[in-house]
């Protein structure tokens, strides 16, 4: 079944999130020299009737400084990330009262990194 969730929001900042976590998913395949370079964005409805978007990648993946450190200013785990994307992006989130974070994949290499947002009305379809 297909629904039209609506989430209220700045339509360019939550298009930035989306568009740096997309580019983080690609980072993360390109870096890859062998085995499969997949990147999935899935959309769902959380229990809570929230918006879920989950972006999932085969990349390198998180070491544990990474996870601990992944959304503080100025860390990276690029050679030449620009150090600010991902606490920006939760910064984002978190002012459109959602939350953001990542996990490493348990069934695969690689990280999804997902962010919920309140829905505006009840989903319908």
């Amino acid at each position: 079944m297909t629904y039209i969730a609506r989430v209220l929001g700045d339509r360019v900042q939550l298009q930035q999130v989306v568009l740096n976590l997309n580019m983080n998913a690609l980072d993360a395949v390109s870096a890859l020299t062998e085995g499969p370079r997949e990147i999935v964005i899935q959309t769902s409805l959380s229990d809570h009737h929230d918006l879920l978007i989950a972006v999932r990648d085969s990349g390198v993946g998180f070491s544990e400084e990474g996870l601990r450190s992944i959304f503080d200013p100025f860390f990276t785990t690029k050679p030449h990330g620009i150090r600010i994307g991902l606490s920006i992006s939760r910064s984002i989130v978190e002012a459109h009262s959602g939350r953001l974070w990542v996990a490493r994949n348990d069934d695969a290499p690689g990280a999804t990194i997902t962010f919920m947002l309140p829905l505006h009305e009840p989903p319908h379809g």
